[in-house]
């Protein structure tokens, strides 16, 4: 399939529908990666109660050192650990929150409803395992002792799981979707979406080849196939999910696949795309809920990782260089009318706008001015450079060249705007005036204060290499090559290279 053409001029500008929630805000992966932490915390009550019987008798004799290398967690110790464990994870595995209540509702029947049945089976296996493998150094160690460890554990992990839902549910924005399709797997995934129990999720509308469906969707029908491209360019969705019946529609998945591909933009489909004549279709728990989901770029519990690392960084930064942009402030305010930041709308992940901060390092009325000096643009392509800008201040000139007008970011990391590295983010005017859609792929991830550019040449690359850049970092991130970048980046500002 050729890459579309079509002036993005012609796509972007028109923000998200009022009923998305809260605009200019980027939602993230954390409510996924709480469900994550929360499925490995739950195999721990098992584990905890042995551990909490061992260290009993140990912790009410004395906290010598002495004593705890002399009475090791023995081999027996580990192999009855393992033996709950497998029990234990085997009937969450089995239990499917399923019901008619409400969401949270049966998510905390079916998870306590597990924790009784897993008790229940991991306490006979402990009173077995004691039996067959003999003493284990548990002096009172009975059944009962073990069930209660266990169960009691296991119900602080679903409450505190509970609570992390709830708060995700209420603090990160909904989820933007767009459906393919329009018949019962189209229906059926806008009633899963519509009732989520950890993500709120908002349906823009349907797409489908055969507009005859239209009066039957619940939603809006938003066209036909070839309208897919312009939409996720023209709003923030966040999933695509695939409905389209395989085996008649084969093209238009393949087509829609590669258009998601081509933008950034994550699209699903669900577990039964394959259609079966089978009378009995067995599917594990995890497949029936989630279905198959393909992102642009890989997360895991790396994204919270980094996260925690940027609010750390960006926290004590802010502490330590309070003086100094204090300084910067007095210093923009004594020498030129107007106001010490200049705030700027930017695109952010998945296409979503957010007000940028920086020092303000021009005139008051540079935006207005920039049209007049179009004609002595020095960059090849959208973007707008010159190296002797009129609108430049000369306190800005030094901030500019050493980059301490780029601080204030620190406060988009904060609100989760931005990140410490990651793709710069671009102005409306640069975005509306790319060629190529595929270009859009780099707003899959969080813009960074310092990037790929920064410490390769920064302002000095022309448009293809910057893009070349920016997809190389978000193909192969890694919290190991942020860390490089960072090193990187200093050296970058303290010579001055390439500053614009």
């Amino acid at each position: 399939m050729v890459a579309s053409t079509t002036p993005l001029s012609d796509y972007v500008g028109v923000n998200v529908d009022e009923r998305t929630g809260r605009q200019g805000s980027a939602p993230t992966h954390q409510p996924d990666v709480l469900r994550k932490l929360y499925v490995l915390a739950r195999q721990s009550p098992p584990l905890l109660a042995v551990v909490s019987l061992w260290l009993q008798p140990r912790w009410q004799r004395t906290l010598r050192i002495t004593d705890w290398i002399t009475t090791p967690f023995t081999i027996r110790h580990v192999l009855l650990v393992l033996i709950l464990m497998l029990v234990w994870t085997r009937v969450f595995a089995f239990r499917a929150a399923e019901g008619r209540n409400a969401a949270r509702l049966r998510f905390l029947t079916s998870q306590l409803a597990a924790v009784f049945i897993g008790t229940l089976a991991c306490t006979l296996t402990f009173w077995a395992g004691t039996l067959l493998l003999g003493p284990l150094g548990f002096k009172h160690a009975l059944p009962l002792a073990f069930a209660l460890r266990c169960g009691g554990a296991a119900i602080a992990c679903v409450a505190l799981a509970a609570l992390c839902y709830s708060l995700a549910f209420h603090l990160y924005p909904a989820r933007l979707y767009l459906i393919v399709g329009s018949r019962r797997r189209a229906l059926t995934a806008y009633r899963k979406i519509a009732h989520q129990s950890a993500r709120r999720g908002i349906v823009l509308g349907f797409i489908d080849p055969d507009a005859s469906h239209a009066k039957y969707l619940p939603g809006n029908y938003l066209g036909e196939l070839d309208r897919l491209e312009g939409i996720l360019i023209r709003h923030p969705v966040d999933m695509v999910y695939l409905a389209l019946p395989l085996r008649s529609h084969y093209q238009n998945m393949h087509e829609a696949i590669e258009i998601c591909e081509r933008i950034g933009v994550a699209y699903s489909f669900s577990p039964d795309i394959f259609e079966t004549r089978l009378p009995q279709l067995s599917r594990s728990p995890v497949q029936e809920r989630r279905g198959f989901s393909y992102y642009p770029v890989h997360e895991d519990y790396r994204v919270l990782v980094k996260r925690a690392l940027d609010l750390a960084a960006a926290a004590l930064l802010l502490c330590a260089l309070a003086p100094l942009m204090t300084v910067i402030a007095a210093a923009i305010k004594l020498t030129t009318h107007g106001p010490v930041f200049f705030v700027q709308e930017r695109y952010g992940r998945n296409r979503r706008r957010f007000r940028m901060y920086k020092f303000r390092s021009m005139v008051v009325d540079a935006e207005g001015l920039m049209q007049a000096l179009e004609g002595r643009n020095e960059a090849p392509g959208p973007l707008f450079k010159m190296r002797e800008d009129p609108r430049v201040t000369k306190v800005g000139r030094i901030l500019r060249r050493s980059s301490l007008d780029e601080l204030p970011q620190l406060f988009n990391v904060l609100k989760g705007d931005m990140s410490l590295v990651g793709p710069r983010p671009m102005s409306l005017r640069d975005v509306q005036r790319f060629s190529d859609a595929s270009l859009m792929r780099r707003f899959s991830v969080l813009p960074g204060i310092t990037g790929l550019w920064q410490v390769s040449g920064r302002s000095n690359a022309d448009l293809d290499a910057l893009m070349k850049l920016d997809l190389q970092y978000i193909d192969q991130w890694s919290l190991g090559l942020d860390l490089r970048i960072l090193l990187r980046t200093v050296p970058a500002v303290l010579t001055g290279i390439g500053a614009a």
